[in-house]
């Protein structure tokens, strides 16, 4: 039996059977957990829930976890279901399972099982029992405490424990959600449980920082409140999680703060932490400690990051760190978003928090915010980088961009700010910075400098230099910096702005500044006089040089003989000012020099300004010789330094200086220099030694050139060697060795080896004896070697050897003493040379074959000959000689070789092609050519490549080249160019190769690469060619590399790919002449680029030529592309069409918006190259055509087919017409019917038709505008064809009797506005054209418009005949506008409108029968079905409507003073009795509030229905207004206050009802309101203004009356469910009032209440009314305590409440006001104010006294609290004499004073009382001060005796 029914208890719960399960286990003891746990299941939580199910649950485990592990769906579910948890988990459960007394069972407070007490009562809270009852609990629950022994729990208890933790944990949670949600109301419309669920037990600090990182600011601030203690030491860290883009104002709140402590240090204020509750026994540190729970999350996430954030991590950081914090925190923003306002706004705001050491990174930003959004020169400028430039520099890039025009401007927004920030950081730093900059400036130009200087000049208002000392000490620094020579004149004109001396105050420091400034003049004097003579100086040079002998000296120097050299020569006279201004710069400046160094300069140039006379002028200067006599000076010179002569020693130095000069600079003998010379050395008469070595090396000169010796003057005083002269003669000279005694004598005027006669000699004798020698003279050399060893000169051993050696010599014993001689005297190392002579002898002729371009030179001396061949070499200005030099050393090691071992010439050449050797030539060759040819004139011409450089012999062949016309042999004669090193080289290299048949190759790619380098600009093929021989084809790359890019040199490199790529695909015979190199360049590139775009799977080595092929490809494409654009000016950026591919596009289509044909072509152009689709381009340029073009249509259609845009265009007609209409049609005006017609046109050519949705389709479009272009000129198509338009109202402007007919024939075409498919009329056009007839003439049939009554019916006369054209309804409208139209009221008369309708009436008739008699009955209707018969019908009723118009109520409204009243017979007479007209006009009667019987005589008057009544047209009115007090603001539009209306109304019905009449009554109204008033949707507030209104007009019945309060108590009550039982009485009203108020927790709940309380009636029993029990008291007892925590201003409300009150039924007695202000007054002291106010304002006795004495006890600080308004009630109430002993009194009496005209207060009176109260002094104090006598003399005195006279 046991087993069955647990099998039916189980499928009794699962078929959710609970009552019958319940029953069952009650009856078999069995377990009801599970069905109150399946009911807990499937229900959701709420409070009825957890009372009815889990309450009922007896397993404590069970029920914890569905506590902690279940979210409810809503806030209060969840906050209940937590506290339900917490409830069984207090102290009283974890004793009980201690004892061992709970059984598992889930235990709350009390110790009382839930089944013995119902949990209804577990929720009673009852407020008064709560503050009797607090202390009794706190002394239960520490009793509890103290039989707990926390280290002695058990798991049991220690689960409980936390469980108990974690279910604070999360209430705490919640608290914070509701809060971060806006409080309690809020979170039940925003609450998300999936949400909280992951919110309760996420990480706390991982909240915050996804807070901060989502910029949520103020759930941010809610955690650090109520969670401080585990994230305030994270804070900053969490700060630093903002995004950098979110301003820093507006986490303002957020930013760590520093104030002054106790001990006046700085000091971070700490956050104001808060608690949701008070700390819970278990959150003890001792209960804690036995549960082990950690009281942190984790935190470390937060660091791993930005471990560099570590240092933050605290919850009282140092003013230091927190310095740290502002400066690193700006940084990382302006580094991470470059957002550099962000960063400063940081920064700002920690300057503002009293963070100390900001204000440099401050400067910094302010700096940076000044460069990036306002100087924008260095737009990727960091702080980082700005903070590492110096301040100078920070300067400079402030200015960098700035003009000359706006300098100044720039100097005053952005140089003095940054100036001001610097002198902030270091005194004296503006200055020295302003300084560095102005003299920076300088260096290169003075004009900025200028500006800045003219600008503080003494005179300035607005100076930028206002000190004068400083201006004058930067402007001479700023002069003397400067390094150009051309700035004199600004030099003077900054002088100009300097202060006089005498200026300001003067100092020590003033007057050296002037002293320097005195000596500026003088060194600009000296400029000027350099400037004067042609020798330009910058201003420092002359203030460096002032003090340097040796500079002065070569100044003056370079002077005189810069006025030596002018052409024509200058006279004498201009000699005599040069030797004044030199002797006026030494006295002014350089005084270092004494006045006779400026004579011999200027001697000195006289001698050097190689004029004959000028000479001779010197010669009378000096002394002449040591004995001569003084020669007077010439009387030229007579003045200042008439006295001076240069000294004999100087003069000998002078001549001898000048003659060498002079003859340094001949270049032959004959040279007039060298006559000069000689007469220079001829002025000195007693010839001393050295002026006779001069004369004899004049006297070789002719020697020299006897022998044909053809060399410099210079060269020969040069030259260390002077044998070598000798040696040049034998040489030109083949029988010079018969010549001894002259070459002897030659030796001796040349004076070689100096002195010793004997070398001089040996060596002259031993050249002649090798000449002989070489001239197989063998006896002449015989000779000479005979003189030779007879001297025993031992050098001469080697001619001797010589000698002995040749075999043609036949004196053998000669030849044995010449052996002797020489083995004697030569060195041991060189006897082997002896017997090497025919070796040597080949070593020289293979030397000269391989270094053909140097001159032979002797073998002696390796040394000798360097320094020979360097000499050629610069002589000749060729650097020919310096690679022969090259060559001669490495041939010279051959010969060293050959000497030692005797190879053969073979060997000599494998020498010279040594790897070693050419690696060394190559590294000469790179800085020899780097400083060759790259200068020339020809490179200059053509260094942009832009013409393409061949050979002179081939220009012809080419168009426009460029010809090098040093190369140009052919025209005329010219000597062949010199080969260059190059060149040499290249042939030399190949020879050795050659001869080492190709054992050793020759490094050729270096030379190639120059050659092809230089030869690019002059000769492009050539350059080609050089490249081709490259051993390596990529090496080409670096040649190319370094050209400028042109279209040329592009080419080029493409065509020598294409070459080499098309070599490799199909290589070329070397012996045949092939016919690649004849194909066209750019015919190759496009083949062998189309060719390798096809196919992908190449070579390797193919592959990259293919990659360089495509490179220089795109270069070209680009650099094409780049100059089109750049030479169109259209202001395209280049950079950005590159990147850019929207913007290229955009770039592209806006081109072609354009009429010029060549910059179309380039935007077609480029459209194809950058893949921009043809019809976009097509359809833009179509567009620009339609629209700003400017254009005619037959222009723009002309353009359009020679362009063939449409032709791509309409392959999509789609977008062709979607672009048409969207960007064409809008632009095309309506009455421009040849371009509408061309435009629908092409629509119709491209097939749109199919996506027009348009009723008139482009074919139509076209046949109308044919048609109306004809005979409807101005006429607007757009609109007349825009079907949400009239059309007849846009034709009628342009219908006239000559194409009225003609545009009627094509209404049919034309639809009617709203769609459906309706087309105009014949008829209808005509009846619109007869409208303008009426009124406006016709030029045919009326000549002008009608002005009278008779003029009106002629002109309806002549409409008449066209009556026959018109259907009944046009004819009925046609009538209607000319009788019944505003114009027709207005112009005629209701006689003659009267008439128009008998004849129309008439015609009509006749129309009728006629039609009759045709039987045509299909013409008698139109399409809207009215017939005549109905016209007919139509005109009578407009007959009998002008009838109406002359009845008595009619002609009141009309005769009326009001507006109102006539604008309604207005509105009647429009109306023609039309029935809806005339119902809407009584609504607007009724709405305006008229009185019924106005409405029922107009009803009465109207001959159209007489269906209406006077209360159908007020339910029409009502509904109005119910439906505007409902939201819908189109209902009363002319009416903004339906209120109003409504009152109006009801007040109309009210007097109509109290007249007797019964047509509405207050049961009508009642039943069109009630919907309204009963309608829970809507607001409050006007539900109750409208029953207010009925109960103030009506006097309803009790049942009414109960039912309008019933409404009302409904109406603000809206989710409480009332019955009429609960308001039917005061009682239950009050009762009701009670249950609301104990369950009324928030503000909101409140507001309710006192609209409740205001709809109810007054309370009037007399233990309720004046007593503390009145509903008011309450109300505000219970607001003030259940609202404290409010963002509510409470005593703002409360006051605002109770005056609310003053001018109703509900006005409160004083014993109740009473009552509220105490409650004030007790609650919260800043609620004083409030309560003042109230019982000042009462007017009772007993409340002024209460106010009184709260005013005279109040503290300055309360005084100072209160505001006007109550200044201005104590005045009222007369509290003004017993406030004078209070902190108040003075601002009470300040207030009066003030406003006592506003007030309507007297001080006279006010003072009068003061006096009678005994209070004299304050009464005359007050009289003073309201007449406005001087506080001085306000005295006790003098307000006493005021009192008598003014009192």
């Amino acid at each position: 039996m046991c087993f069955s029914a647990l099998l039916l208890f189980v499928v009794q719960i699962d078929n959710e059977e609970y009552g019958e399960a319940l029953s069952l286990a009650q009856a078999y003891n069995l377990d009801s957990d599970l069905v109150y746990q399946r009911q807990w299941r499937k229900s959701t939580v709420s409070i009825a829930s957890i009372q009815d199910y889990l309450s009922k649950i007896r397993k404590r485990s069970w029920v914890l976890h569905e506590c902690v592990e279940r979210v409810p769906e809503n806030v209060d579910a969840a906050k209940e279901l937590l506290q339900y948890g917490l409830k069984g988990t207090d102290l009283e459960a974890l004793i009980a399972i201690g004892n061992q007394e709970d059984g598992g069972r889930f235990i709350l407070p009390g110790d009382v099982d839930l089944d013995d007490l119902p949990y209804e009562d577990l929720l009673s809270d009852d407020e008064e029992l709560e503050m009797k009852e607090k202390e009794k609990k706190k002394r239960r629950r520490q009793e509890l405490l103290d039989k707990i022994d926390f280290s002695r729990l058990t798991l049991e208890q220690k689960e409980l424990c936390r469980s108990r933790l974690k279910l604070l944990s999360y209430l705490d949670r919640l608290a914070t959600y509701e809060e971060i949600l806006g409080g309690p109301h809020a979170a039940e419309q925003k609450y998300d449980a999936e949400f909280f669920k992951k919110f309760r037990s996420q990480n706390i600090v991982l909240s915050a920082r996804n807070y901060a990182r989502e910029s949520n600011v103020q759930a941010l601030d809610i955690l650090f409140t109520y969670h401080g203690a585990e994230l305030l030491q994270h804070r900053l860290a969490v700060l630093y999680n903002f995004p950098e883009t979110t301003s820093p104002h507006e986490y303002t709140v957020l930013l760590p703060e520093a104030c002054l402590d106790e001990r006046g240090e700085l000091a971070l204020i700490p956050w104001d932490e808060q608690r949701h509750r008070e700390l819970d026994w278990c959150e003890a540190e001792d209960c804690r400690a036995v549960l082990e729970q950690n009281l942190f999350d984790d935190d470390t996430f937060l660091y791993e990051e930005a471990p560099e954030l570590l240092r933050f991590r605290t919850s009282s950081p140092s003013i230091e760190l927190l310095t740290d914090w502002y400066q690193s925190r700006a940084q990382d923003i302006d580094s991470c978003s470059r957002q550099v306002d962000c960063a400063l706004s940081l920064v700002r705001l920690g300057k503002e928090r009293d963070i100390p050491d900001l204000e440099r990174l401050c400067d910094d930003l302010v700096t940076m915010e000044t460069l990036v959004y306002e100087t924008s020169c260095e737009l990727s400028l960091t702080l980082k980088d700005l903070q590492q430039l110096s301040n100078i520099d920070k300067l400079r890039l402030l200015m960098k961009n700035s003009s000359p025009e706006r300098f100044i401007k720039d100097c005053f927004q952005w140089m003095v700010p940054f100036l001001h920030r610097c002198e902030r950081q270091k005194e004296g730093a503006a200055e020295s910075l302003l300084r560095d900059y102005l003299v920076g400036s300088a260096r290169t130009d003075l004009t900025l400098p200028l500006i800045i200087f003219q600008h503080s000049k003494p005179d300035c208002q607005q100076k930028i230099i206002a000190d004068p000392d400083q201006l004058m000490s930067a402007a001479l620094d700023c002069i003397y910096s400067c390094e150009r020579d051309d700035q004199l004149s600004l030099c003077y004109d900054v002088l100009e702005c300097l202060p006089q001396r005498g200026y300001g105050p003067e100092s020590d420091v003033t007057a050296s500044l002037h002293d320097r400034v005195d000596k500026l003049e003088k060194h600009l004097s000296v400029s000027e006089v350099l400037e004067k003579h042609g020798l330009q100086k910058p201003i420092s040079y002359v203030q460096t040089s002032q003090t340097s002998e040796e500079e002065a000296h070569q100044l003056m120097v370079k002077l005189c003989r810069h006025t030596g050299r002018k052409n024509p020569p200058v006279s004498e006279s201009v000699w005599r000012g040069l030797l004044q201004d030199l002797l006026d710069m030494q006295q002014n400046v350089y005084s270092c020099l004494k006045p006779e160094a400026c004579h011999q300069v200027f001697v000195q140039s006289l001698l050097c300004s190689s004029r004959l006379e000028n000479v001779r002028l010197a010669g009378q200067l000096m002394h002449c010789s040591k004995v001569s006599q003084d020669v007077p000076v010439s009387l030229s010179f007579r003045g200042k330094g008439y006295a001076l002569k240069v000294s004999y020693d100087s003069s000998v130095q002078l001549v001898l200086d000048a003659a060498r000069e002079y003859f340094n600079s001949s270049t032959a003998l004959t040279d007039s220099c060298m006559d000069l010379a000689r007469t220079c050395l001829q002025l000195i008469t007693d010839c001393p030694p050295a002026i006779q070595e001069e004369l004899d090396l004049i006297s070789a000169l002719s020697q020299l050139h006897d022998f044909s010796v053809n060399i410099l003057p210079l060269q020969v005083r040069l030259q260390s060697d002077r044998l070598s002269l000798i040696e040049e003669c034998i040489s030109s000279c083949s029988s010079a060795y018969r010549q001894s005694t002259t070459l002897l004598g030659l030796a001796a005027l040349l004076r070689v080896a100096g002195d010793d006669e004997a070398t001089r000699r040996g060596r002259v004798l031993t050249l002649l004896a090798e000449q002989a020698l070489q001239n197989l003279d063998f006896k002449a050399s015989y000779i000479h070697c005979q003189d030779l060893m007879a001297a025993g000169y031992g050098p001469a051993w080697d001619v001797c050897s010589l000698l002995g050696q040749c075999d043609g010599y036949g004196d053998l014993e000669a030849r044995q003493q010449l052996l002797a001689f020489s083995l004697t005297h030569c060195p041991p190392d060189n006897i082997h040379s002896l017997l090497a002579a025919s070796s040597d002898l080949q070593t020289q002729v293979l030397y000269q074959t391989v270094n053909y371009q140097m001159d032979p030179v002797a073998a002696e001396s390796d040394e000798t000959d360097s320094l020979k061949v360097s000499a050629g070499g610069s002589s000749g200005g060729s650097s020919v000689g310096t690679a022969g030099d090259l060559l001669h050393r490495t041939t010279a090691k051959t010969m060293q070789v050959l000497t030692t071992t005797g190879l053969t010439t073979k060997a000599v050449l494998s020498t010279v092609s040594d790897h070693r050797w050419w690696k060394e030539s190559l590294n000469y060759l790179r800085p020899l050519q780097a400083h060759g040819d790259r200068g020339s004139d020809w490179e200059a011409a053509n260094e942009n490549l832009e013409l393409q450089g061949c050979s002179p012999f081939y220009q012809e062949l080419i168009e426009d080249p460029f010809v090098d016309v040093t190369q140009d042999v052919y025209s005329s004669y010219r000597d062949v160019t010199q080969e260059n090193f190059a060149e040499v080289l290249l042939r030399t290299g190949k020879l050795a190769e050659a001869k080492t048949e190709g054992e050793t190759p020759f490094p050729a790619t270096e030379v190639l690469l120059q050659l092809a380098n230089d030869a690019f600009p002059r000769d492009m093929m050539l350059a080609l060619s050089y490249l081709l021989a490259l051993p390596q084809v990529l090496d080409a790359n670096r040649c190319f590399e370094q050209q400028r890019s042109s279209a040329l040199s592009l080419q080029l490199a493409a065509y020598y790919y294409s070459l080499q790529i098309y070599c490799r695909l199909l290589p070329c015979f070397k012996d045949k002449n092939h016919t690649l190199y004849q194909a066209d360049p750019k015919e190759l590139i496009r083949l062998v680029t189309q060719h390798v775009s096809s196919g992908s799977d190449w070579p390797e080595e193919l592959q990259k030529l293919i990659g360089q092929l495509q490179v220089y490809n795109e270069r070209l494409t680009d650099f094409t592309q780049a100059q089109v654009l750049q030479g169109l000016g259209r202001g395209v950026d280049v950079h950005r069409f590159s990147s850019d591919p929207q913007y290229k596009k955009e770039t592209i289509l806006g081109l072609t918006e354009t009429l010029d044909d060549g910059v179309y072509r380039i935007a077609v152009s480029l459209a194809k190259r950058y893949h921009v689709p043809l019809w976009d381009v097509y359809m833009t340029h179509l567009e620009f055509l339609f629209t700003d073009s400017g254009l005619s249509t037959k222009d723009i259609e002309a353009r359009s087919e020679s362009l063939g845009l449409f032709e791509t265009l309409k392959v999509d007609p789609q977008s062709f017409y979607s672009h048409m209409t969207k960007y064409v049609l809008p632009t095309v005006a309506g009455s421009d019917l040849s371009r509408l017609l061309y435009y629908y046109t092409l629509l119709d050519a491209a097939g749109c038709e199919p996506f027009v949705s348009a009723a008139i389709k482009p074919e139509s479009h076209v046949k109308l505008l044919k048609k109306l272009k004809a005979v409807a000129s101005g006429l607007d198509y757009r609109k007349l064809t825009d079907e949400t338009s009239d059309p007849l109202a846009t034709l009628q402007p342009v219908l006239t009797s000559q194409n009225v007919l003609s545009i009627s024939k094509l209404a049919n075409r034309l639809p009617r506005p709203g769609g459906g498919g309706a087309t105009l009329s014949s008829s209808s056009v005509h009846a619109v054209w007869l409208q303008k007839l009426f009124w406006k003439g016709d030029p045919q049939l009326l000549k002008r418009p009608p002005q009278s009554d008779h003029d009106f019916l002629h002109a309806y006369d002549t409409c008449a005949k066209y009556l026959d054209r018109l259907l009944p309804v046009d004819a009925v409208h046609f009538l209607d506008s000319i009788t019944f139209s505003p114009e027709a009221a207005e112009q005629l008369s209701v006689q003659t409108r009267s008439e128009v309708i008998k004849r129309a009436t008439k015609a009509l008739r006749q129309l009728a029968e006629k039609n009759r008699r045709r039987e045509v009955d299909q013409d008698g209707s139109d399409p809207t079905g009215m017939t005549f018969d109905e016209a007919l019908t139509h005109l009578q009723q407009s007959q009998t409507h002008l009838e109406s118009l002359s009845h008595d109520f009619i002609q009141s409204l009309r005769d009326s003073q009001q507006e109102q009243h006539r604008g309604y017979s207005r509105l009647y007479d429009l109306s023609r009795s039309d029935g809806p007209k005339v119902f809407q006009l009584a609504v607007t009667m009724a709405t305006d509030g008229q009185p019924l019987d106005l409405i029922g005589r107009l009803l009465s008057v109207a001959v159209g229905p007489s269906n209406l009544s006077v209360k159908s047209v007020l339910q029409e009115a009502m509904e109005k207004v119910v439906a505007a007090l409902s939201g819908d603001p189109a209902a009363l539009t002319n009416y903004p206050q339906p209120l109003g209306v409504l009152e109006a109304m009801v007040t109309a019905v009210h007097n109509n009802v109290q007249t007797g009449d019964s047509a509405v009554t207050s049961d009508d109204l009642l039943t069109w309101l009630r919907p309204f008033c009963g309608d829970a949707s809507l607001p409050v507030r006007p539900r109750i203004d409208v029953l207010q209104i009925l109960e103030g007009n009506f006097s309803l019945r009790d049942a009414d009356v109960l039912l309008l309060l019933l409404y009302r108590t409904q109406a603000v009550l809206k989710d409480r469910e009332v019955q009429i039982k609960d308001v039917e009485n005061e009682d239950k009203r009050y009762d009701l009032f009670q249950e609301l108020l104990e369950a009324a927790q928030k503000w909101e709940e409140f507001q309710l209440l006192m609209l409740l309380l205001q709809a109810w009636p007054p309370m009037m029993k007399q233990e309720v009314a004046a007593s503390d029990q009145n509903p008011w008291v309450l109300l505000t007892s219970a607001l003030l305590i259940r609202c404290r925590d409010s963002e509510v201003d409470l005593g703002q409300q409360v006051v605002a409440m109770v005056r609310s009150l003053y001018s109703t039924k509900h006005k409160l007695p004083a014993q109740c006001v009473s009552y509220i202000s105490s409650l004030l007054l007790h609650n919260q002291p800043m609620l004083q104010l409030p309560a003042l106010k109230l019982m000042s304002e009462s007017g009772d006795e007993k409340l002024l006294e209460l106010t009184l004495d709260q005013i005279n006890n109040m503290s300055p600080d309360s005084a100072s609290r209160c505001d006007a308004e109550l200044l201005s009630l104590l005045l009222d109430a007369g509290l003004l004499v017993g406030c004078v002993s209070s902190p108040l009194y003075p601002r009470i009496g300040l207030h009066l004073l003030q406003h006592q005209q506003d007030g309507g207060w007297d001080v006279d009176e006010a003072a009068a009382r003061l006096d009678e109260a005994g209070h004299r002094a304050e009464a005359g104090s007050l009289l003073l001060a309201h007449r406005g006598t001087h506080r001085g003399q306000n005295t006790f005195n003098t307000a006493l005796a005021v009192l008598k006279k003014w009192l």
